[in-house]
């Protein structure tokens, strides 16, 4: 009895101590339902007392893997050099995909700060694609661009892009927050931007230049007189191309979720702004923060709008606005959701419909930290690529041609928090800004 026992806990603190190990070290799949079931056990207040600790002994884990690739970034400097290169299958279907990773000269995401963090709002990177060259800005507004087709190659070559923008912002009596996205549409590009004013309030924004490779000279599209309070998460701030000469953009929650339902204010909404005029419309309401958006005409003409969310603790949903009869949609955010809140309180509707709202075509309980979407149109199909922050991969949401149901699901995971992701025709794969690093990947279907 006494060797079964010693047996017992030996093997109980074998198992914690690995458990422990994996937690903190941050080297396990966050979508895992094992480990999710485990931490749910753990009462709120003795976890949210954990986080700090995790965080910090995580930090001090990996700090040797950090530092040595860290190093390296900062000494290939502009090079874009190859980080690594490997083949990765799907989970459910079995696809194989090549992917290799180059470096970016940015400074590094660190959540130690905490995942709220207003140090962090300035490490999201995005990218955009122009003819044969691939942009990609930082989230302190530094511009960098390459040719598309040295992802074939183990160095991107990279070059840096002038811009006037600190010089515009302080003249204007803002400072930079940080960014939100990156559009390149004709001869304009265009980047969301969270801005600090003089008496410390906070507002987002869309600013534009003049394409070229030479300086960058911004003004302002759009500029809403938001006035928060107080700096949130939750900004949306996604810009795409529509119709009739506009763009489409997206404004979150900015943690004042009453004023979300309200149509008297650009909080929580999904607007379009015509470039000529200035002037904008509502497309829709009842959002949350809108990290993915994307527009897509078929060849019958038939229009969507495709955005991604985050829900509050899970219920990240993917949503589609089908344009029709010029109704508003109202995909019902603060009543309902399909997530909870982070302190275990549920006054969320669990349906939608039920209640005169959109239904999302897709929602992720446990969440994924949605992020950026590129929609892929096939003979019988579309494929929704949703990148993710959280779960750090790419889902494959291959839906009907009229995006009202999804019909396969896979996942691809990279390991890597996915910020961005655009397809690139004449590659055929799709390019992504990782966050860890930072770096930049692309991702082909295996030949």
């Amino acid at each position: 009895m006494k060797k079964f026992l010693y047996i017992f806990l030996s093997s109980m603190i074998i198992v914690s101590v690995v458990f422990s190990y994996i937690i903190i070290s941050d080297k396990y799949d966050k979508q895992n339902l094992f480990i999710l079931k485990i931490k749910e056990i753990v009462p709120l207040k003795l976890k949210n007392k954990l986080k700090n600790t995790i965080y910090e002994t995580r930090a001090i884990l990996n700090e040797r893997e950090i530092q040595r690739l860290q190093t390296r970034k900062i000494e290939q400097g502009l090079n874009g050099e190859l980080i690594e290169s490997k083949e990765i299958k799907t989970e459910s279907n079995s696809v194989k995909y090549n992917f290799k990773e180059f470096f970016l000269p940015f400074e590094r995401l660190d959540l130690t700060y905490g995942w709220k963090a207003i140090e962090n709002s300035k490490r999201a990177h995005y990218l955009e694609t122009r003819d044969d060259k691939t942009i990609v800005v930082s989230g302190e507004g530094d511009f960098i661009y390459f040719d598309t087709k040295n992802f074939n190659s183990n160095k991107l070559i990279q070059k840096k892009l002038s811009s006037n923008l600190y010089e515009f912002l302080e003249k204007e009596n803002f400072s930079l927050i940080g960014l939100r996205d990156l559009l390149v549409d004709n001869d304009k590009l265009y980047i969301a931007a969270i801005l600090r004013d003089k008496d410390q309030k906070y507002t987002i924004c869309i600013l534009s230049s003049k394409f070229n490779y030479k300086k960058l000279k911004f003004d302002f599209l759009f500029k809403p007189n938001m006035g928060m309070e107080k700096y949130s998460i939750g900004t949306g701030g996604r810009i795409v191309e529509f119709n009739e000469n506009k763009l489409l953009f997206t404004i979150g929650h900015f943690s004042v979720p009453e004023q979300v339902q309200n149509k008297e204010d650009l909080i929580g909404k999904i607007i379009s702004i015509d470039k000529n005029n200035k002037s904008y419309e509502m497309i829709s309401l009842g959002h949350r923060n809108q990290q993915g958006l994307f527009y897509y005409e078929d060849d019958k003409g038939n229009q969507f709008i495709i955005n991604s969310e985050h829900g509050p603790k899970g219920g990240d949903e993917i949503n589609v606005n089908y344009l029709e009869n010029n109704k508003l949609p109202n995909f019902g955010w603060p009543v309902a959701s399909y997530g909870i809140n982070y302190d275990g309180t549920n006054p969320f509707k669990s349906s939608h419909e039920g209640y005169g709202f959109v239904e999302p075509l897709k929602y992720f309980t446990p969440s994924i930290g949605i992020s950026e979407i590129s929609v892929k149109s096939e003979s019988d199909s579309n494929i929704i690529y949703t990148s993710s922050l959280r779960a750090k991969s790419i889902y494959i949401i291959r839906t009907n041609k009229n995006f009202t149901k999804v019909v396969n699901e896979d996942r691809l995971i990279l390991d890597y928090r996915i910020r961005d992701i655009k397809y690139v025709d004449n590659l055929g794969g799709y390019i992504v800004i990782l966050e860890n690093t930072p770096s930049i990947g692309f991702i082909k279907i295996f030949d």
